[in-house]
């Protein structure tokens, strides 16, 4: 699947997560989807401020333009704004942005979300066509994200640069990310169940 951290990857694989097992199953509520909608979105607000520490502005500003176009699948669900708060999630978010402090915490931090994200994404525009069309969700998000391994490999190369020590940092901070994603499911999960 990845070339660094297969151990926490198979640890933490979202795609064998029960919220992402449900969505391809098509067994999620409209209110399941909305909620991970708003609550995921906090997490992938912070992606273009990942890419902007790792002296990538131009993806920076692209990763902007993919956070408009989550909002337009959020708001293709009729979602309303939420005042829920998960503990899980608010700890993604606060940890994301603690990570983007320092340079080699935030290229593992991007890679624990861009090294899955080819395969998430391909899996949840399957799910929508397959099971949820009648709903008319935005797919746009998910559609312009299926084959993007650019992203994974500039990581690598990245990380591959790292020194010993902040490798480990690399590390660390994916593993914390993976199953912060994980833990971050879990709960929107069993709160819309």
């Amino acid at each position: 699947m990845t070339m660094y951290y297969p151990e926490v990857f198979a640890k933490y694989n979202l795609l064998d997560h029960p919220f992402y097992l449900a969505w391809n199953e098509g067994k999620l509520s409209k209110e399941q989807l909305s909620l991970y909608a708003v609550q995921y979105g906090s997490f992938i607000q912070l992606i273009s401020q990942g890419w902007e520490v790792a002296n990538e502005e131009s993806i920076a500003l692209e990763e902007e333009q993919h956070y408009i176009l989550w909002q337009k699948f959020s708001r293709s669900l009729h979602t309303e704004q939420q005042n829920i708060t998960l503990a899980a999630v608010d700890q993604l978010v606060s940890s994301t942005n603690e990570n983007y402090k320092i340079y080699a915490a935030a290229l593992g931090t991007l890679y624990a979300f861009e090294a899955q994200q080819p395969g998430t994404a391909t899996s949840k525009l399957a799910g929508l066509q397959k099971h949820y069309g009648n709903w008319n969700v935005d797919e746009t998000y998910f559609r312009i994200h299926e084959n993007d391994i650019a992203e994974p490999a500039l990581l690598e190369k990245k990380i591959n640069a790292l020194s010993t020590e902040q490798r480990i940092i690399a590390a660390d901070a994916c593993e914390a990310t993976c199953k912060s994603l994980w833990n971050s499911l879990s709960a929107i999960y069993e709160y819309a169940g």
